[in-house]
């Protein structure tokens, strides 16, 4: 029985170098595409639950949204994944969505730890008026089309690959 002994360390060894090897865990670029590919897909699914699980625990969002008034200011905002999730919720109601990538560039950092990834969006979405109550998410009569750049962090937490921050420059640039 003794020479059982050696054999399971052996393995139990292995698992745990397996499991320091998953923590370890470098990115590619090919990995980093595949993962905003599917961020993408889950926003057009509007699922805030598969869209908050690509975020980090200390995930962070600097916005800044000009709306088609071009005598507003340019609003800004920050918010951290608790209130980022939050609003992804609301987002969840809207039924008529569409988000079109135009361009995505991605710099992995030399330790491939981390990487960088620019992206271009159109969005277009319903367009609640001020003046105009909606009975519901469908009740609405304009759509509007919204131009993003959004420069993300992305990285590693807990073995998955995750956006660490995102800064986010959106202008509405056409009401259909």
């Amino acid at each position: 029985m003794s020479h059982m002994r050696p054999s399971y360390s052996a393995v139990c060894l292995l698992a745990a170098l397996a499991t320091l090897a998953g923590c370890t865990r470098s990115l590619d670029e090919r990995g980093v595409r595949e993962f905003i590919d599917r961020a993408d897909e889950a926003a057009r699914k509007r699922y805030a639950p598969e869209i908050c699980e690509l975020r980090a625990e200390n995930f962070v969002l600097k916005l800044e949204y000009q709306s088609l008034d071009p005598r507003a200011e340019p609003a800004r905002s920050q918010m951290n994944r608790k209130l980022y999730c939050r609003e992804a919720g609301k987002f969840s109601r809207l039924r008529q969505y569409r988000l079109v990538r135009k361009s995505l560039a991605i710099d992995l950092a030399q330790d491939r730890k981390t990487a960088r990834a620019i992206a271009e969006y159109e969005q277009t979405l319903p367009y609640y008026t001020d003046t105009y109550m909606p009975a519901t998410p469908d009740d609405f009569r304009h759509f509007v089309v919204i131009e993003s750049r959004d420069e993300s962090v992305i990285g590693i937490e807990g073995g998955d690959v995750v956006f660490l921050s995102a800064e986010v420059q959106a202008e509405e640039v056409e009401l259909l």
